[in-house]
């Protein structure tokens, strides 16, 4: 077996491993189970003009670019969801925070364009 096949492997067998909604939160019924329960810091990591046309009740601004910058800003100790206007400015956040050591961080992956496809205010 060829390294690069079994890197492919590996990876593969630790995808497999992850149990499901450890990254993201795939619907906006789950994300709005999560905001009545577990009162999580919600961070929204588009730019801020992006932000001041409209975002999700509670939310606070963080974009992405500065997301390194606001480390104390963001709890270990609570639950965190990410979300941008498509996912993948979430996605790219949730990647980094677990880099950074964070394992209590999730991205609402339909982001701000499904909270408003769902009727959302």
């Amino acid at each position: 077996m060829a390294a690069s096949d079994s890197c492919e492997h590996l990876i593969e067998q630790t995808l497999k491993e992850i149990p499901p909604g450890f990254y993201g939160i795939l619907k906006t019924d789950q994300l709005k189970a999560k905001l009545k329960t577990e009162n999580p810091l919600l961070v929204d990591v588009r730019e801020p003009t992006e932000f001041l046309r409209g975002h999700l009740p509670n939310a606070v601004n963080i974009p992405l670019r500065s997301l390194g910058d606001h480390l104390d800003d963001i709890p270990r100790d609570r639950s965190v969801i990410l979300y941008c206007s498509t996912g993948y400015r979430t996605g790219l956040g949730v990647m980094a925070l677990h880099l950074w050591g964070y394992d209590n961080v999730q991205g609402y992956l339909p982001s701000y364009q499904g909270w408003l496809r769902d009727n959302q205010p």
